[in-house]
């Protein structure tokens, strides 16, 4: 049986709407990289064997420092980058444990829901922070 080459591969990201308040967690990503400097909801790609919540809470404590409870979806949207397909799910999370670090952002805010607007996003995000903005 011959492998079909038309099959793209989908990478599953995850990506946590963290509320402290009225305010929510967004991060800049580095200089360089893909969408260098622009902001996004925390979060990563899929492993092998994850599930999606495993997966955010791995994600925000290696790039975070802190431990989180992953609640429901907020939204799903899948997204092409270039060659790469992938398919983006937001969660609602809160903060359980840790204190935030900077480990591989250029900066981390809380800022306030109509306060988005104001941040360049990275595109798979822009929706999401369109639609928070807008609550």
């Amino acid at each position: 049986m011959s492998e079909n080459s038309d099959v793209k591969k989908i990478t599953a990201v995850t990506a946590a709407i963290i509320r402290k308040g009225d305010d929510i967690l967004i991060c800049q990503r580095a200089e360089g990289g893909s969408c260098s400097l622009l902001w996004e909801f925390p979060g990563g790609k899929q492993e092998v064997g994850e599930t999606l919540k495993a997966c955010l809470i791995r994600e925000c404590l290696e790039e975070l420092g802190v431990v989180i409870h992953v609640e429901d979806i907020y939204s799903q949207v899948n997204y092409t980058y270039g060659e790469k397909e992938m398919a983006f799910t937001f969660f609602h999370a809160h903060i359980i444990s840790g204190q935030l670090k900077k480990r591989v952002h250029q900066d981390i805010r809380w800022v306030k829901r109509d306060e988005l607007k104001a941040y360049e996003f990275c595109p798979a995000d822009v929706e999401v922070a369109r639609g928070l903005g807008s609550e």
